[in-house]
């Protein structure tokens, strides 16, 4: 009976398995980087492991922002390479997290300037959206493609 039931269980159950690695050195260039995930996404479509898509995403993205922020104190965070819903949801837990530990200054935020966006710069808006949406205090630094958020007792944690 038990080898039945872990059988059905081992079964249902979907366990996510990496397939993609990134590297230190990848980070170097965000085209091809996100041409590597384009060609698990498709691969993964051709072969109908649809229920592995998100995950994947999900995954890749974490990694990027692992290796980006590895070394960085909390009031920095690189935003930089990641899809842009996955970069407002680490700016909103960085945010919320500071929030919670009282933290009054400044948080600095690099989303770089969106010259490897297909198009045009997709991080960069989203973040300019969500501050003002927020109603954050912030300010563009005069290099570009980074902000600098005020955080102060007056702000509450963002839903």
């Amino acid at each position: 009976m038990f080898a039945v039931v872990f059988l059905v269980g081992a079964i249902l159950t979907y366990q996510f398995v990496r397939r993609l690695f990134v590297t230190k050195e990848d980070l170097e260039n965000v085209d091809s980087l996100h041409e590597k995930l384009n060609n698990e996404i498709d691969r993964l479509k051709k072969e109908k492991k649809y229920q592995q898509i998100k995950p994947t995403i999900d995954d890749f993205n974490s990694q990027i922002f692992q290796l980006s922020n590895k070394n960085r104190d909390k009031y920095t965070i690189d935003l930089h390479g990641l899809y842009s819903e996955h970069a407002i949801l680490e700016l909103k837990n960085r945010i919320n997290q500071l929030i919670k530990e009282k933290y009054q200054g400044k948080l600095f935020v690099i989303t770089g300037r969106g010259s490897h966006s297909v198009g045009e710069a997709k991080i960069k808006p989203r973040v300019i959206s969500f501050l003002k949406e927020k109603s954050l205090l912030f300010k563009e630094s005069s290099k570009g493609g980074a902000y600098i958020v005020y955080l102060s007792s007056q702000n509450v944690l963002l839903l």
